[in-house]
């Protein structure tokens, strides 16, 4: 099969592209490093990128992941490449020109660098006191509308108000109040994996479990809180420190969520650490 005819066929292309766009900053943080935050960064001011025009009268398609650096200011610092998803659509041109530039797929990198280094944010904070973070921020280029958006605006808000949910529910589960509300929250198959004990979530709500003490107190607070989005919007992975006054009792809940088919967020998978 030649080469031109090999990468028509292939509508998509993946290529973990872990080094920068840019040179990038040594003094900051690595991007895999956890940095804790309890409020997520909001953005003030979106920047589309340019559609390259390499690619667009090449018949060209991608989705391109940055991980940008949001200091305490709320500016990017720095931006990277973390993985391209590029995808030839039927006008592709098929020469090996053509092939080499979606192999590479610094058009469309450099273009989304160029965009998101212009954004800014009202920065991430951690107990009220802002804090410099990492974040993915992918971009779709799209032929059949020209548009380059990130690709999770369009149902920011509604995971937002469903996550917002979510943290509610496990707020009043920990603190003893309106369980029977939260039970709808709860997957009737979920597992709580409490002090190497496993056991259902669903019928510890519903007080089968005497040896297990999930709720907390109407005291314990929350520390420390992170969410981690995956599969498209349709799971999240929450982690949650909770601990009473003066620093007693601490807890780490790591929580999964998955999102059923009324769009609404459930509690799969509740796993205790002391």
């Amino acid at each position: 099969m030649k080469k031109d005819s090999y990468i028509f066929a292939c509508l998509i292309i993946m290529s973990g592209l872990i080094c920068a766009v840019h040179a990038q900053n040594k003094n900051l943080p690595p991007p895999n490093k956890n940095i804790p935050y309890d409020k997520e960064p909001a953005v003030v001011t979106r920047v589309n990128p340019v559609y390259p025009e390499s690619m667009l009268s090449g018949g060209w398609e991608a989705t391109v992941y940055m991980k940008a650096f949001i200091d305490t200011d709320g500016t990017v610092k720095d931006a990277r490449s973390e993985k391209i998803q590029i995808i030839a659509t039927a006008n592709a041109e098929k020469t090996d020109e053509s092939a080499e530039r979606t192999m590479e797929g610094k058009a469309f990198e450099e273009a989304s660098y160029a965009a998101v280094m212009q954004w800014k944010f009202s920065p991430a904070q951690m107990q009220g006191k802002p804090v410099a973070v990492w974040v993915t921020i992918p971009f779709r280029f799209k032929l059949s509308t020209k548009e380059i958006k990130p690709e999770e605006e369009a149902n920011r808000t509604e995971t937002e108000k469903g996550i917002e949910s979510i943290k509610t529910v496990i707020e009043n589960i920990l603190k003893g109040t309106e369980l029977e509300k939260a039970k709808k929250y709860i997957g009737k198959a979920a597992l709580l994996i409490y002090n190497a004990k496993t056991v259902n979530l669903y019928s510890v709500l519903n007080g089968e479990h005497k040896d297990v003490h999930l709720t907390e107190g109407k005291e314990t607070q929350c520390v420390n809180f992170n969410v981690n989005i995956t599969d498209g919007g349709n799971s999240a992975f929450i982690v949650w420190t909770s601990e009473l006054p003066k620093g007693k009792n601490k807890r780490i809940h790591s929580i999964l969520l998955s999102k059923g088919k009324a769009d609404e967020w459930k509690i799969i998978h509740w796993h205790v650490s002391f």
